[in-house]
């Protein structure tokens, strides 16, 4: 059996094209080497080719420690979520919450749209998944982001260390939920 059989999904096709998803890469370091870059890259990938319309937001290469309200991307930053109808919001774990950047985003936008959304949060981290599941079972509120609806977050643990058949059994999943729209 190889690492990539316990990752495989039917895949389904999207029902409609008029369903807009907005995969936000929420890791401070924009950078595409960066493995939430990858998971977003995926997700985006599999949302284009199972006809979904999709697009990205990096949080990393915005300007939001600036005092003033109309910070570097803000507005656009806004937009895309006005236009979304589902976010996938990915970033790595710092401190046992979203790092600091992404939450003052989603606080930001939460003064400026009253609107929910729903989303799938995938969250990065150094240490065993399930080793921060069994201590942070009790406080999911941690993960929460002002103006997201989300589920259980999906936690991939390890990630300095994981191996790359691991790492491409990750991205065949996150691609195949990105066909689905999940």
């Amino acid at each position: 059996m190889s690492l990539l059989e316990p990752f495989t999904m039917p895949v389904k096709r999207a029902r409609s094209s008029h369903r807009k998803i907005l995969v936000v890469n929420g890791h401070p370091d924009p950078r595409p080497e960066r493995f939430c870059a990858a998971l977003c890259d995926a997700y985006e990938a599999g949302a284009q080719s199972g006809a979904w319309q999709s697009r990205r937001l990096n949080v990393g290469a915005l300007t939001l420690a600036e005092p003033d309200a109309n910070v570097r991307g803000m507005d656009v930053a806004l937009e895309l979520i006005r236009w979304s109808d589902r976010l996938v919001i990915v970033f790595p774990l710092w401190l046992d919450k979203p790092p600091d950047p992404l939450r003052l985003l989603f606080n930001r936008l939460a003064l400026a749209d009253s609107s929910e959304r729903s989303a799938r949060v995938v969250v990065t981290m150094e240490m065993p998944a399930f080793a921060h599941r069994a201590a942070c079972r009790p406080s999911t509120h941690m993960m929460e982001l002002p103006g997201v609806k989300t589920g259980k977050p999906v936690f991939i643990g390890c990630v300095d260390t994981i191996s790359a058949d691991q790492r491409k059994c990750w991205l065949q999943s996150i691609h195949s939920w990105g066909i689905q729209g999940l």
